[in-house]
Parts: structure tokens; sequence; C-alpha cells
């Protein structure tokens, strides 16, 4: 029997056997009423504990079953409560699990709260209002299991995401970029936006010729993880992001997916270092047998055995995720690339080992020596750019150059250079022209493939002179 208690002890009026003998009482309190007779002293032992009172009379416990029964309203526990408990068994953790699977963490714990004090309040009125008995401890039980079970899974899943990110950025970007990204991982950190970049291309020089003199696919494969490895290495200790490799090409750029303070010095110091990697790398290749077809091809032909060109441009692109349902990349588009590309390609026609634009020279900060190359338009543009040759730090790196002259003889020749470049820049052809030729014949000349361009300019305006004024645009028909 399900007792609906109408409170603690002595709710209900006490008499004691004394004054009922002696007739110390008022009748009328009596009249019409259930009496009954028990004892409350606790040498008799019959003091009860109930929901109400830890030492409760057992005769008043009589009294609210009788009056239970005169007022109709027991607490009762039919057999369909059992299907009902079942139910919120069942359902409870079913829609909480969604709820928690979809909600912030701060929302997950509002609907717990929420959740647990609804349920006991549901149970209280059911019970002081309706006279039913439901299972307390089930419902209580699953909301708070099913928080505690889609926490674990919830953190599993938040591991498997870290992972997920550290898996494809592992190869691309820098430990401290990707711990940045894990940190602080963000649901549009793959949406495509625009940023500023610094992209970087570089290419080795006569790969068809190495590819056919070592013969062996494996020791193909080995000269590219030699080449690969380190150049890899460097682009990502200093910040940036290995776009893709195409064949004997690297693509890469900096400032992205994560913010790179400095990214055009960044870029350009990575530039630079890997120059001076490949100088020591020649050196070391020629001592590997595994080598020999392209040290001896290299001798023959007068080449290094490594050879790179390397193109910089900063500017304003596009990156994001992008690709198709089924297959996509992290990646940058948009005119930046593109003219980083043809920067690249057009190392070969001043031979350069470096190119970059005026819009990376703008940024850089660092000490480096220039060389103004040209003032162009590229294929698929309108407006011109400056082209800049990088030929090294301006102190080197560990007391060496990247070039065969002192610094001094470099510096001496520049000055001469950039001279010769002021006359072309005012149209004064003749006199840039003899210029260019007398620093054309000085035997330790670095770039005799500029003197050349620039003398054979000077020559075709002198015998077709340009339209003035002169804005000394150079328009390049082909990609490199």
């Amino acid at each position: 029997l399900f007792v609906n208690y109408r409170g603690p002890s002595k709710t209900f009026p006490y008499y004691s056997a004394v004054d009922l003998y002696n007739g110390n009482f008022d009748p009328k309190d009596v009249e019409g009423k259930f009496m009954l007779f028990g004892t409350s002293a606790a040498g008799l032992l019959d003091l009860r504990a109930m929901p109400f009172d830890s030492v409760y009379p057992g005769v008043e416990i009589h009294a609210n079953i009788i009056d239970n029964i005169l007022a109709g309203d027991f607490i009762s526990k039919p057999s369909w409560i059992v299907a009902a408990d079942l139910l919120m068994i069942i359902a409870i953790p079913v829609i909480l699990s969604l709820v928690f699977a979809f909600a912030s963490a701060l929302v997950s714990l509002t609907v717990l709260l929420a959740g647990t004090f609804g349920a006991a309040y549901f149970n209280y009125y059911m019970l002081f209002n309706e006279g039913l008995i439901y299972n307390n401890l089930f419902p209580l039980s699953g909301i708070i299991l099913t928080f505690i079970v889609s926490i674990v899974i919830n953190y599993f899943l938040e591991t498997k995401q870290k992972n997920m990110i550290k898996g494809k950025f592992a190869t691309k970007v820098s430990p401290a970029v990707m711990e940045e990204l894990v940190k602080n991982p963000d649901n549009d950190v793959f949406a495509a936006m625009e940023k500023e970049i610094t992209v970087f291309f570089s290419d080795v020089r006569n790969f068809t010729n190495i590819s056919e003199a070592m013969g062996n696919p494996k020791n193909l494969i080995d000269f590219m993880n030699e080449y690969m490895d380190p150049m890899t290495d460097i682009i990502i200790e200093t910040g940036g992001t290995i776009d893709k490799f195409i064949g004997d090409a690297i693509m890469a750029y900096w400032n992205a997916p994560a913010d790179v303070d400095g990214h055009a010095d960044k870029a350009m110091v990575a530039t630079l270092n890997q120059l001076h990697r490949v100088t020591s790398m020649n050196v070391e290749m020629r001592k590997d047998p595994r080598f020999k077809p392209v040290v001896d091809m290299s001798d023959r032909l007068g080449l290094p055995i490594v050879d790179i060109g390397i193109g910089l441009n900063t500017g304003v692109a596009i990156v994001g995720e992008m690709g198709s349902s089924s297959r996509a990349d992290y990646t940058v588009i948009g005119d930046p690339v593109n003219l980083g590309a043809r920067l690249e390609s057009l190392c070969k026609y001043y031979n350069s080992k470096c190119n970059i634009s005026n819009f990376t020279k703008e940024q850089l900060e660092g000490d480096y020596i220039y060389r103004f190359l040209d003032l162009v338009t590229v294929k698929g543009k309108s407006e011109p750019i400056e082209i800049w040759q990088v030929h090294d730090y301006e102190d080197g790196r560990d007391g060496k150059y990247l070039f065969d002259v002192t610094r001094e003889r470099l510096q001496e020749e520049l000055d001469e250079y950039n001279r010769a470049i002021g006359l072309y820049k005012e149209a004064k052809f003749e006199e840039a022209l003899a210029l260019f030729k007398d620093i054309n014949s000085w035997e330790d000349k670095t770039n005799k493939n500029v003197y050349n361009m620039y003398i054979e300019r000077c020559e075709h305006y002198i015998e077709v002179p340009p339209a003035m004024p002169f804005d000394g645009v150079f328009k390049h028909t082909t990609k490199g």
C-alpha cells in the first residue's frame, strides 16, 4: 500500500489517554470521528520512519491510511506505469542524445539542468496532485548518463577532428601553424575567403635531362626525395604551407590558413635558404654513387646538378577548400597566384634564380641585394609590374654568397647597371647602350642575359624610336 501521508507527526490531533479517562476534553472534538488508540513513547517500540519524519508513531500511519480511504486519494501505481517508465527510459536518452550531439557545451549544460529539475518536478506533481508513482531514478539516471556519454563521444569526435586537421596539414604547414589550428578549431577554417598571401613557385631546371641521364626509376625517385625533403622542411620551418608538388615543381604560400607575420620576408628567407641549400646539396650529390649519371651529364654540359628558379608574389587571393564533392583540397587561386607562376617561369628569360614582383618587394623589411630587371606586362595582364631579381642576403649566409664575385664587385656592377637602367627609362638609348655594352664586356659580370636583352632593346629603339613619353613597359606574349 502506497500511503499518501498528510504531513509529519501530530498532523492529526492527539489526545492523552489520561485526559480521556478523566474526561478532560471537549466531546464535540471527537463526535462523529474515528479514534485510534496507540502509543508514542519510545520505549514501547512503535516509532517508525516515514517521508516526513524519522520518528513517527505507528498509530498515525493507520490514521493516514484511514484518511486516504475516506478521501479516496491513495497513491497508486497502475500497471500501465511500467510501460510509461520504459517509454521514458528509451525516449529521454534518445532525445537528449540528439540535443547534446548538435548543441554547444553551454546549451548542453542548460538542457542537463533543465531536464533534471523538470523530471524531479514532474514526479513531484504526479505524486502529490495525481497520486501516481512514476520511477524517478531511471529518468534522472538517463539524463545524467546521456550527458556523460555525450561528453565522452564529443571528446573522441573532437579528438578525431583534431587528428584529421593534423593529418591534413602535417605535411603542408609548420608545427606552429598546425597547433594554432588545433587550438582554435573553426567551422569556417576551410571556407573560401579573400586573404593577402605571398605565393611561392619553384622549378628544377633541365629536369628532362636529369630524368634521361638517371635511367633507373628508383634512383630518380631517390634523387627527387633528396631534393624535395630539405626544400619542404625549409618552407615549413618558415611558416609556409605546401600547396602541391607538380612533378619537380613546388607551390607554397604564406599567411594562410593561419596568419603569418611578415609573410613576405618569411617567403624570401625560405627562398634564399633553399638556394643556399641547393649549393651545398650539389656538393653532396657529387659524392653519392646513386647520382653518378647526373653528375657525369652535368659535368659534361657544364651545369650544376640541381639548379632551380623561384618566383614570389604578394597579393590578395582566394584561399579555401576547393574541389569536387568527392575530393577537395585547401588551396589558393587568383591573379597573384598566376603572377607568381609567371615570375618563376621568367627566371630562365632573365637568367635569374629568384624573381619577385614589386608587390612583394614593397613588403620586404629584411636586407637583401636587389637588381631591377624589367617593367613588363605578362601574358593575360594589362597592368605593368616591376620584376626584381634578388641575389642574396645583404650579408650572405655564413659568409657565403650565391654569386661568384665578391660583394664589392657585385655592388660596383649593380651601381653601373642601375645608372644604365636610369638612362634607359629616360629614353637616352644611345647612352644607355654604351653603358650596357661596357658592363657586358666585364669578364666577371653576373647576368649576361639581362645586358644582352637591354642592348637589343636599345638598338631597336635607336632604330625605331618608341612613342613618347616612353613608359619603358615591355610586353611578354608568352608565359616564360
